[in-house]
């Protein structure tokens, strides 16, 4: 399988809507799928975690990422 990030590679990530910021890749968590990609765990520069999401990673389509 070929993977377009690396473990630890700092990426961007801007879901629309929803939430942006920086990170750093973690993992693949699929196979991917058309248009979307494939999805990546992410973990965030700045913590997101609150009552609604009480977690410190989340998995982000690729589409939705950026190298920096």
């Amino acid at each position: 399988m070929e993977f377009n990030y690396e473990q630890n590679q700092k990426v961007e990530y801007n879901i629309p809507g929803v939430m942006s910021g920086t990170g750093k890749i973690v993992g693949c968590a699929n196979n991917g799928a058309p248009i979307i990609g494939k999805s990546y765990i992410i973990e965030p520069d700045s913590p997101i975690g609150n009552e609604t999401y009480p977690f410190s990673h989340f998995v982000c389509f690729e589409n939705h990422l950026k190298s920096i």
